[in-house]
């Protein structure tokens, strides 16, 4: 073969180094892309996530309101169910209506919230919570309004007893509303845990507070001693009083001490825990004593209901400081934001300007390079060469070329006789180069000996044809290494599980080949399952930081007892076989029928 012809036999989708260049400069600007777009996205995320914590912790707060405004009605109307006249006096009678008011603004406050997210099932559900609240709250006024406009003698301790429970028994209805909101603001941003129980637990704090004055009520009104149901609740009350206070106080020490936090704990402890306590334990005590109190339920409420703000003081800051914190991070996710699209900037033109110098300075020179070599093995010793940019390897690449052009005939005669080499070479090799398996050609010799024993003796054989699932796919993603990785994977596969006497080879490709001797077909049946089982849960591992590869083989199978012992009918049928279980969906054994030995 001329050197001519030679160039002219060379394959044509073969990708020239200006190709590669460009392929790889695409998939490194893509790369790089999918990076920072990920980048961006995840600083989005946080973004975002800081947004939904801090309108989280707003609906939370309103939430919040709406109960402390409820715990705020019960005092008026515990002072009008009390007061010795009908119906109480004007004062009492106004208190009554701005807390009622308050509260039906914070309710209304509430359902508009919520509306705006209507469409989620859990907001669905939120305001069937809030409108069935609504409703037991009228009832409750109902019953106070009817029982305060009775004489206080005809107010019969046990029904405010009720009264006061009814009002008590509209909290627990809202209560699955706040766990949402609460769930919400910490799924946005669990470092929120801390502020957000705390809120909680600050809002069910001054709850318990106003169910403790409130069980005063029935005692203050007819001026006499607490009953032993009386007493049992309020030690029950005071007693998870007690421990919301402890779990209050842990959620506090678990964050920043600021200034604020600091001063508002303290606070509820002076006012509430200890000015407010000193007058709970002062009735208590006269309740259990002569029961002249001296005071009615309204004076009870006018002394024991301000120092409770300072609780709600506490939950406020609690939630101002989850919303500063949501503001922070939100701060810091937009800064972040900014420099990572700055830097994706900087960094997608450092690569394009690298591009641009690796192909100005390597690839282009390369490819005339190439060019050159290209002519001078078609004879042509006069096309042009480029000159170097500098003295680098490149000047020596191109230096070396000329010296080539006064060796052209030596080197065309050599690389002659090493084709003719690599050609007899490959023509008496038995063995392919990669798996270290038989090749097509000394598989079948192999094949065609063991089938004539098989005649001679009787015994039955089992061929295989085995093909690796989508190889394409395992090349384009882990690159040829990776796949010819896999090709061995496959080979030693079947080394292991081969008994002595079997044959197996590479047809070629990723197409492999087993003859079983002494073989039944369910034996040969099983061992193709435990083949292809064997493969499909091994992981190849890939360098270059790629993920590890898997793959499927698909069987097909053929018998001496149904196809006979002619090598190229067993290979037909199993073939066909094979290509029947590609169309079944791959990774899968086929058993070609007896139809196909009729054939």
């Amino acid at each position: 073969m001329t050197a001519g012809a030679h160039a002219m036999n060379k394959p044509p989708n073969n990708l020239t180094l200006r190709g590669w260049f460009r392929l790889m400069a695409a998939a490194l600007v893509l790369l790089v892309l999918l990076v920072e777009a990920r980048l961006v996205w995840m600083e989005w995320q946080a973004l975002e996530r800081a947004m939904q914590g801090q309108q989280a912790v707003a609906r939370l707060r309103l939430a919040l309101v709406a109960v402390e405004m409820v715990s705020r009605e019960r005092g008026p109307a515990n002072g009008l169910m009390g007061a010795p006249t009908p119906s109480g006096d004007a004062a009492l009678r106004g208190a009554l209506d701005t807390a009622r008011s308050r509260t039906d603004q914070a309710l209304s406050d509430v359902q508009q919230m919520l509306t705006v997210d209507q469409d989620k099932p859990s907001y669905q559900r939120a305001l069937r919570q809030v409108a069935a609240y609504h409703q037991a709250l009228m009832r409750a006024r109902w019953h106070i309004d009817r029982l305060a406009a009775l004489p206080v003698t005809r107010r019969q301790p046990n029904e405010i007893r009720q009264r006061v429970q009814g009002m008590v028994d509209l909290i627990p209805i809202l209560a699955p509303t706040i766990t949402l909101l609460a769930d919400e603001a910490q799924q946005a941003d669990p470092s929120l845990d801390a502020s957000v129980w705390g809120a909680r637990l600050s809002a069910e704090l001054r709850e318990y507070a106003g169910q403790l004055g409130s069980l005063f009520t029935p005692a203050l009104t007819r001026q006499q001693r607490f009953t032993g149901q009386e007493l049992t609740d309020i030690a029950r009350v005071r007693g998870r009083i007690d421990e919301l206070r402890h779990l209050l106080s842990l959620r506090v020490s678990l964050l920043e001490q600021t200034d604020r936090l600091v001063k508002v704990h303290a606070a509820m402890e002076q006012d509430y825990f200890v000015q407010a306590a000193a007058l709970v334990q002062s009735v208590l005590s006269t309740g259990q004593d002569d029961g002249r109190f001296g005071m009615t339920p309204a004076d009870f409420a006018a002394k024991y209901v301000p120092p409770m703000n300072s609780i709600i003081a506490l939950r406020d800051a609690l939630l101002d400081n989850a919303e500063l914190r949501c503001a922070q991070l939100r701060s810091e996710a937009r800064q972040t934001l900014a420099s990572v699209v700055l830097i994706d900037v900087l960094v997608l033109a450092l690569v394009l300007a690298l591009l641009r110098l690796a192909h100005e300075r390597f690839v282009q020179p390369l490819s005339q390079a190439a060019d050159a070599l290209n002519a001078m093995s078609g004879g042509n010793l006069d096309l042009p060469l480029p000159q170097p940019a500098a003295e680098d390897e490149i000047a020596e690449v191109i230096g070396g070329i000329h010296a080539l052009r006064q060796q052209s005939a030596a080197r065309v005669a050599l690389e002659r006789e090493r084709d003719e080499l690599i050609k007899t070479l490959r023509e008496q090799s038995t063995t392919d180069f990669l798996t270290g398996l038989p090749n097509r050609r000394a598989f079948f010799e192999s094949a065609q000996a063991e089938l004539a024993r098989a005649k001679r003796h009787g015994f039955p054989v089992a061929l295989l044809m085995l093909d690796v699932d989508f190889f394409k796919r395992v090349n384009d993603s882990v690159g040829h290494a990776g796949g010819d990785l896999v090709l061995m994977m496959v080979a030693q596969t079947l080394r292991q599980n081969v008994r002595q006497g079997d044959l197996m080879g590479r047809l070629g490709g990723e197409e492999f080949v087993a003859l079983l001797t002494h073989c039944e077909p369910a034996d040969g049946f099983g061992f193709a399952e435990r083949v292809r089982e064997a493969i499909a849960a091994q992981a190849v591992p890939v360098s270059g930081g790629l993920p590890d590869a898997r793959v499927t083989i698909s069987i097909g199978m053929a018998d001496s007892d149904t196809h006979g012992l002619s090598l190229e009918r067993l290979l037909a049928v199993a073939d066909g076989a094979l290509y029947k279980a590609k169309r079944a969906g791959r990774n899968r054994t086929e058993l070609a029928s007896s139809d196909a030995a009729r054939a």
